[in-house]
């Protein structure tokens, strides 16, 4: 490249020291060095020099410390923005293993134990706060201790004869309700100290199973299940179902492993443990609201109909033979033991909670006559509002060749779905 004039910039190649003097020497002004010498001022630093040539090596220092400046300055910058996009991209990565283990914690597989861990925790923080004495604890570690042994629930968060109750109650009662269907007999259970937080689906389980035990038609099939088993022995009766085949993907989940965790279930594997015990059972899916403000008003008719298909007639209140249903939401799960018309067409579903304490079921078998503790109980179509529902409904017994091709089935499973 031609050198360049240090004034204007102009290229003037060999001739720059011509140019210099004849363009620019007004502006070198120095008169010289009083022996006729001219001097030549750096147009960077004002350096005077004696030589044209010395100047141009001069200028062009300048020009390549300004560059080797510049490549300083941008070899800091990409080293801080790689320093930058590392910090940020460890951050993300810290927030994605926060998030991922907080929805461990959250769904119970963080494997920080299971229901006796949980229950022997609990318990020693209430002997702690004063709230149970040191006797009772190791008496309810000891009942605790042969309840898993025997893999049969201890009865101690179970309430029963509400339904009976509540027939009774429906029988006098004239102000709204036009008529009302019940599940056959359902013993209601409450999450204890070893299940709170987690274990509304197996609490459920055991409520409709505490319905088909009482159904001679699921005899047969329940001849290995005679009383209500513990949720410990629930986990480990879901794992026996994947390993016969049942939901691999939903398996695949959890691990293939429930037992000795806080892992919540859902309506797909309250249906695979049903279906490996021989019981027949669908699951229906309302995977968006078919009413105005978000509601489900296919759902209560659909509810309708699995009770009263089977049970025409002009009875107001009808105790049907149908065991009751398992209802599905994001986060919680209970059981639909009933459902009531009103003189006005409105539905009213009646749910049993696993949230509910035995006290406030208690309750219940003193129903007095205004019924306002039916308020525990009862759900119109306003109260249930979730995004989507998902039921486990149980009608009948398979043969062993149609829990088979359930079995084939369940490993594409999807549930049905309700337009």
């Amino acid at each position: 490249t031609p050198p360049e004039c240090p004034f204007c910039g102009e290229a003037a190649g060999r001739e720059l020291e011509e140019h210099v003097r004849a363009r620019h020497g007004h502006l070198l002004g120095a008169p010289g060095t009083g022996n006729g010498e001219q001097l030549y001022e750096c147009p960077m630093c004002s350096l005077t020099c004696t030589n044209i040539q010395i100047l141009e090596e001069h200028v062009e220092l300048h020009l390549e410390e300004h560059n080797f400046s510049e490549g300083i300055d941008l070899e800091l910058a990409q080293q801080l923005q790689t320093e930058e996009d590392e910090r940020q991209r460890s951050e993300e990565e810290k927030r994605e293993r926060e998030e991922f283990k907080k929805l461990q914690r959250q769904y119970g597989l963080d494997n920080s134990g299971g229901f006796k861990q949980q229950f022997l925790r609990n318990m020693e923080r209430e002997v702690d706060r004063g709230r149970m004495l040191p006797f009772e604890y190791h008496k309810r570690k000891a009942d605790m201790m042969e309840s898993l042994a025997s893999g049969i629930d201890d009865g101690k968060t179970k309430t029963s004869g509400v339904i009976e109750a509540l027939c009774k109650y429906y029988q006098n009662e004239n102000k709204d309700v036009r008529r009302v269907w019940l599940s056959a007999g359902v013993d209601h259970f409450h999450s204890s100290l070893g299940d709170r937080g987690w274990g509304c689906g197996y609490r459920n389980f055991q409520m409709l199973l505490s319905s088909l035990l009482q159904n001679s038609c699921y005899n047969d099939c329940l001849r290995d299940t005679t009383l209500i088993p513990s949720i410990p022995k629930i986990q480990s009766m879901i794992e026996d179902a994947w390993r016969e085949g049942f939901d691999p993907h939903g398996a695949s989940h959890f691990n293939n492993r429930l037992h000795g965790s806080k892992a919540w279930i859902g309506a797909c594997e309250i249906y695979s443990l049903l279906t490996s015990l021989r019981i027949k059972c669908q699951i229906i899916d309302f995977h968006k609201p078919t009413g105005p403000m978000g509601t489900h008003p296919r759902l209560f008719e659909w509810i309708l109909h699995y009770y009263s298909a089977d049970n025409e007639g002009s009875a107001k209140v009808v105790c049907t033979s149908k065991p009751p249903i398992y209802l599905q939401h994001q986060g919680h799960s209970r059981t639909v033991v009933g459902i009531e018309e009103k003189k006005n067409k409105s539905l009213c579903l009646l749910l049993f909670d696993p949230g509910c304490s035995s006290q406030q079921m208690q309750k219940l078998l003193k129903q007095n006559g205004d019924g306002t503790g039916l308020k525990l109980l009862r759900k119109f179509v306003g109260s249930l509002k979730e995004k989507q529902y998902q039921i486990v409904a149980v009608d009948g017994v398979l043969s062993l060749e149609e829990k088979a091709a359930r079995c084939r089935a369940s490993q594409v499973l999807t549930a049905e779905k309700i337009p």
